[in-house]
């Protein structure tokens, strides 16, 4: 018989170990359900300080493996959400021991009532030079999640096809910002409606937000993009630079590029471009004065 708190089956004992006495935790892990959090709620002292590091991409929402509803339950601690959309790393952080693997903090992935998943969590150092990097980037590339965004990523799910989708690995840096101009023409490309020159220029856009394939209507590919946009690099972006004037958010644009050490030519025209792309994609935020100033 395996030890419980290192059965593989039941990863989550250890987890609810670490937490039970934690000031302050951290949960890095691309799917989270209600059901495979509320445990670790549960455990953690009532005083503790909470953060958590996700993804909640449209077709994952839909089938069941991610679930937004948890800013509800987090944000009844005090806790924060953060929402990157390619993290793929499972951790949970505390101020003096971290468990890092492959376990999700779904029923499944930590086998809460039953034998889950066959899963792995190994105890180290939350100063471990790799954790230590990995925080650094997810902190300086997420996008904390609100309301809103609960809201746009829930609505996006419902809009899709009933049909399995195809999935499409998203592929490109973790601080990637879209670049080709004019917005509207992404669903005219993933649609197959455009010429070859056009959608050379396109695609690297469409992998880069990893937009599955099957989606068949326009309002429903609109809502998904504008899911991926509120999460990562240019949702950060889109909370930090909106209800500012255009220098003042072309001026704090250029300082979070910076900050990762992207180089800008023209700062003016990629905040014109984000503008564009946020203004369309993403229901809340629209443009006034001139079209680059964006409100919310």
């Amino acid at each position: 018989m395996t030890q419980a708190n290192v059965d593989p089956q039941r990863c989550g004992f250890r987890v609810l170990e670490l937490v039970s006495t934690a000031a302050a935790l951290t949960i890095v892990a691309p799917f989270i359900t209600s059901a495979g959090i509320r445990p670790i709620l549960t455990a953690l002292p009532q005083d503790a300080e909470l953060e958590i590091y996700t993804r909640w991409r449209p077709d994952e929402v839909a089938a069941g493996v991610s679930d937004p509803h948890i800013f509800d339950l987090v944000g009844t601690r005090g806790g924060t959400v953060s929402l990157h959309p390619i993290v793929h790393a499972k951790g949970y952080l505390t101020g003096s021991s971290a468990l890092v693997g492959s376990a999700n903090v779904t029923g499944n992935g930590l086998g809460w009532g039953r034998p889950g998943a066959v899963e792995i969590l190994v105890e180290t150092s939350p100063s471990d030079p790799a954790l230590v990097a990995l925080m650094s980037v997810l902190r300086a590339t997420s996008s904390t999640a609100t309301e809103a965004d609960r809201d746009a990523v829930l609505a996006a799910a419902a809009a899709l096809p009933a049909a399995p989708l195809q999935a499409v690995e998203p592929v490109d840096r973790t601080d990637w910002l879209p670049s080709y101009r004019m917005p509207e023409v992404l669903w005219l490309v993933y649609d197959g409606q455009r010429e070859k020159e056009l959608t050379d220029f396109v695609q690297p856009e469409l992998r880069a937000l990893g937009v599955p394939n099957g989606i068949q209507s326009e309002p429903a590919f609109n809502a998904y993009v504008g899911a991926i946009l509120r999460q990562g690099f240019t949702g950060r972006i889109a909370q930090e630079c909106s209800n500012l004037s255009t220098i003042k958010a072309v001026q704090r644009l250029t300082e979070l590029c910076t900050a990762r050490g992207i180089t800008i030519e023209d700062p003016g025209l990629l905040w014109e471009t984000l503008a564009a792309w946020i203004a369309r994609f993403m229901p809340g935020f629209q443009r006034i004065s001139g079209g680059t100033r964006l409100i919310r």
